[in-house]
């Protein structure tokens, strides 16, 4: 995949999940039903970074969240 399609993908992804951050404040605060948007645009987002990360990345990443989980 081309790096600035990557770029991109990490960009959009990455602006997805501050957008949900910030639902999940905003149904903290008001307990407006928002939970299957926030999921969605989470699912999203996080497919969009998985997109854009190399795999080298992504091992990384793996093996350090298995190193925390084990601790």
């Amino acid at each position: 995949m081309n790096n600035d399609i990557k770029g991109m993908c990490l960009f959009l992804g990455l602006i997805g999940v501050g957008y949900a951050a910030l639902l999940i404040l905003l149904a903290l605060f008001t307990g407006a039903k928002i939970i299957k948007s926030v999921i969605f645009i989470s699912v999203f987002s996080s497919g969009l970074i998985s997109l854009g990360l190399t795999s080298q990345v992504k091992n990384r990443l793996v093996s350090h969240a298995k190193s925390f989980i084990s601790k």
